[in-house]
């Protein structure tokens, strides 16, 4: 999906290395790099205004985004999609991000939420859950064609039935690439219902079973017979 209207200026980064991130960071700007479009385009060290960009993404900026970097001072821009984002472990604040340019003629390849709509007649009619196996996809298409989500239409099935790949709309402009046969969802019986059919399982194994004999019974049981045979020893 191309988002024209978004644009994020950059500037380029003449010093590297950890120190040289440091002090960026500092400055209020997150480290970049861009690279792709061709084994002809140089990767360039570049540097974002950090607001600009983490008010970009509490937005909703949508994972498979094509917007407009634009470099600063100068007339060139290039369309991007945000490729990696380094995150800090504990402060969870943007350390480093990856951009790759995008070309608008050329297919790429990305993965799409599945997105499951409907309510399956097997959970309404038939006691069963639903359970969603398949989170995402991988498709190719061009940039202007990428979908925000797949959308999955569960109604139909029934206890026992699944929804695969190849039940899904297809879309002439976008190509699934992962196995036509794989599961996205199907309906399963109630955990309440498997739940009680181990406990019930485990009580019949537990009433086939011997009864134990209680420690008190068996510790009594043998000190009474250790009497006994000391009584036997003392009549010889």
């Amino acid at each position: 999906m191309i988002q024209e209207n978004i644009v994020i200026e950059v500037e380029r980064r003449r010093d590297t290395g950890k120190n040289a991130a440091i002090r960026a960071r500092a400055a209020g700007r997150i480290p970049a790099v861009l690279y792709g479009g061709g084994k002809e385009m140089e990767t360039l060290a570049l540097s974002v205004p950090r607001k600009a960009l983490v008010d970009l993404l509490r937005k909703g900026l949508h994972s498979n985004a094509v917007f407009l970097l634009k470099l600063k001072g100068t007339d060139q821009q290039r369309h991007v999609m945000i490729r990696d984002l380094t995150v800090h472990p504990v402060r969870r604040e943007v350390l480093h991000v990856d951009f790759v340019r995008i070309l608008l003629d050329k297919k790429l390849k990305v993965k799409v939420e599945v997105e499951v709509s409907g309510i399956p007649v097997g959970v309404k009619t038939e006691g069963g859950i639903l359970d969603v196996v398949t989170r995402e996809l991988a498709v190719e298409c061009l940039p202007a064609d990428i979908p925000k989500t797949l959308v999955a239409d569960v109604t139909s099935l029934h206890m026992g039935t699944a929804l695969r790949v190849s039940d899904l709309p297809a879309d002439p402009k976008v190509t699934i690439l992962d196995a036509a046969d794989r599961v996205i969802a199907h309906v399963t019986h109630a955990r309440a219902e498997a739940a009680a059919t181990v406990a019930a399982e485990a009580a019949a194994t537990t009433a086939a079973a011997p009864a134990a004999e209680p420690e008190v019974l068996k510790k009594g049981k043998k000190e009474e017979e250790a009497a006994e045979a000391k009584g036997k020893k003392e009549k010889k």
